[in-house]
């Protein structure tokens, strides 16, 4: 998945939607059965997640063999100072197996 910077104007709850698809091929993949986590941290290689989160949002599942999922947070978690974060979004497999499939910038502003 090619990921991208998101911006966010503060205090909006629409979600952020990505398209799940291979760095080898750039072909969508069919996220059946997968489950997906974005986390929002003050940096983007954080010392850990108990220090540096400013929110985690459970994705959903829009057309799985599509490969889209969306994230849409709640209007505290959209209410953040402006200012640069980063997200990073790790993908869950049938089989338990994780992928970071997103680190990029995230504006609030």
């Amino acid at each position: 998945m090619a990921a991208s910077a998101l911006k966010r104007r503060r205090g909006n709850t629409y979600a952020d939607e990505l398209t799940v698809t291979s760095e080898k091929t750039g072909a969508v993949i069919d996220i059946t059965g997968h489950s997906f986590v974005m986390h929002v941290t003050t940096d983007k290689a954080p010392d850990s997640l108990d220090t540096n989160l400013l929110y985690s949002i459970t994705g959903t599942i829009l057309d799985a063999p599509a490969g889209r999922v969306e994230f849409a947070p709640t209007l505290a978690q959209a209410t953040q100072p402006d200012g640069v974060y980063y997200y990073e979004v790790i993908l869950t497999d049938g089989a338990g197996r994780t992928r970071t499939i997103a680190l990029e910038k995230y504006t609030y502003y």
